[in-house]
């Protein structure tokens, strides 16, 4: 569900959750084989307002935290400010160091936060 909740609040990063970005998240959860109890949680969450601190609350194990960010770069295009606000505060909140940031967003093609 973690992994869940991140892609969902990348998602919510620029004030809504756009058509492209619900079938990105829905097709990668359908491929993972997604629970009925998910498909719920993801509902719920998407009407809740982006909350990163509670995000990065339930990243109780400091080796998860690199996939959280990862969830969260998967879900979306970064593509304006606000995405590119959105990951850079999760980095920090997830005390992510810049260097494995460089990484992951290399490993998922995706361009760094200005």
């Amino acid at each position: 569900m973690l992994l869940i909740h991140a892609m969902i609040a990348a998602a919510k990063a620029d004030g809504e959750v756009d058509a492209a970005e619900m079938q990105g998240i829905l097709g990668r959860l359908e491929q993972a084989g997604i629970s009925a109890e998910e498909r719920a949680f993801l509902m719920t969450e998407l009407t809740r307002p982006l909350d990163l601190d509670a995000l990065a609350a339930r990243v109780a194990d400091p080796a998860l935290a690199p996939e959280v960010y990862a969830a969260s770069l998967l879900a979306i295009t970064v593509d304006t400010p606000a995405e590119e606000a959105y990951l850079r505060t999760l980095a920090e909140k997830l005390q992510l160091d810049a260097a494995t940031v460089a990484h992951l967003h290399q490993q998922f093609n995706a361009p760094l936060p200005g």
